[in-house]
């Protein structure tokens, strides 16, 4: 697994907010300096996904596009290592939406991700 870093993350919403609008700005790096603590400790490649996807959608550190942010990043991170999510837009939409409101935990978003990903595509 690439590391993972703030400065990574930040690129990434930037690359959304330029590309499909919304207000840019992050909120509270605080919250991407212990993402990227916690993930990059994260042995497990499903498990660190789930964990950029829940930090990032539920808490919030950007001012806007946040659940985008979070998907793509995790998506990215899946990505390097060879997997691909398959799921249908509204799948993902409502998965995004029940993290941001608090209605999943990290293990639900875990077990999601191994249901849905295949790989490696190399």
């Amino acid at each position: 697994m690439a590391e993972l870093t703030v400065k990574r993350i930040i690129g990434i919403h930037d690359d959304i907010i330029q590309e499909y609008g919304g207000t840019g700005g992050l909120l509270t790096q605080g919250t991407l300096e212990l993402l990227v603590y916690k993930a990059n400790r994260e042995k497990d490649l499903f498990g660190q996904a789930a964990l950029i996807l829940h930090t990032i959608a539920a808490q919030h550190p950007f001012f806007d596009g946040n659940k985008r942010t979070a998907f793509a990043a995790a998506e990215n991170v899946l990505g390097e290592a060879g997997y691909y999510l398959d799921a249908g837009e509204n799948e993902i939409v409502n998965l995004m939406q029940k993290i941001a409101e608090y209605k999943c935990t990290v293990k639900t978003i875990e077990k999601w991700i191994r249901e849905t990903t295949f790989g490696p595509i190399f």
